[in-house]
This record gives C-alpha cells, structure tokens and sequence, in this order.
C-alpha cells in the first residue's frame, strides 16, 4: 500500500522538515496502530539514560522494528505520536536522527511536551500509525 505525503501552499512550511501535514493512504488494507514505543529493550532494560539523541533513536529503532514484523517498512507510517519531556533538547537532536528512519518524506506527525513519562528516565515515547495489507491476528 502506498503513502504519499503531502504540504499544502495554505499551511506553514514544516518545521526544521520533521514532519508533513497530510498522508493519504492510496488504496484500501489494514491499519495498524504502533503504542507508544520507549527506551526500553526487550528484557525490560532502560537504555541511553540521560541520553536524547539515543533515546530518540531507541524509540525509532523498536518502531521499525515492530513495523518489520508487520511485514512494512517507514513509507507505510500515516503518523506518528511523540511526547516528550525536553522539548529544547529533542527539537535539537531529532532533525539528525528520524531522516536516518524515514528519509526525506517524513510522515505527518504530532509533538507535544509532557511533565515526565511512566518512567522518570524516560525521555521520549514514539507512537506510530500506518497502513498495510492485512496480517493474521497473534503473528
């Protein structure tokens, strides 16, 4: 399924290019809703503590993977969710590290400031949507 990303002339340039305002989803399929992934490793570790750029880069990592298991890759991502505790310091770290991920077609996406995270270590929670051919439930 493909996704097209869209900046139309009567909305604001994106910032710093981080995200895009519309994705449109060009034929019909699945969608899928990625929770919120955090710097977290899967035995339950905190890594890059005090650390943005890699907790910025932990949480793309556990959504590409989760988006590998799905049988998709980042041009399927219609929007992603991110909060964050440190607003200054993931606005400096982030245009260095998400094009890594999803190139120079960013998919629309929603920032927002937050007091603190479950974890107090945790700076940054990355929530993606995307959009795909159907895969069995359990797999």
């Amino acid at each position: 399924m493909k996704v097209e990303y869209f900046n139309p002339p009567f909305l604001h340039a994106p910032v710093d290019n981080m995200y895009s305002h519309i994705s449109v989803a060009a034929s019909p399929g699945a969608v899928y809703r990625i929770g919120g992934q955090v710097p977290v490793d899967a035995i339950g570790k905190n890594v890059a503590v005090d650390d943005m750029p890699g907790q910025i880069r932990a949480c793309y990592e556990f959504v590409s993977l989760s988006l590998e298991h799905l049988g998709l890759q980042w041009p399927s991502v219609t929007h992603l969710m991110i909060f964050t505790t440190r607003m200054d310091e993931y606005m400096e770290a982030e245009p260095k590290i998400a094009p890594g991920f999803f190139g120079q077609s960013p998919p629309p996406s929603t920032l927002i400031g937050v007091s603190r995270l479950v974890d107090k270590a945790w700076m940054v929670e990355i929530q993606a949507d995307a959009v795909g051919d159907p895969v069995e439930a359990g797999s």
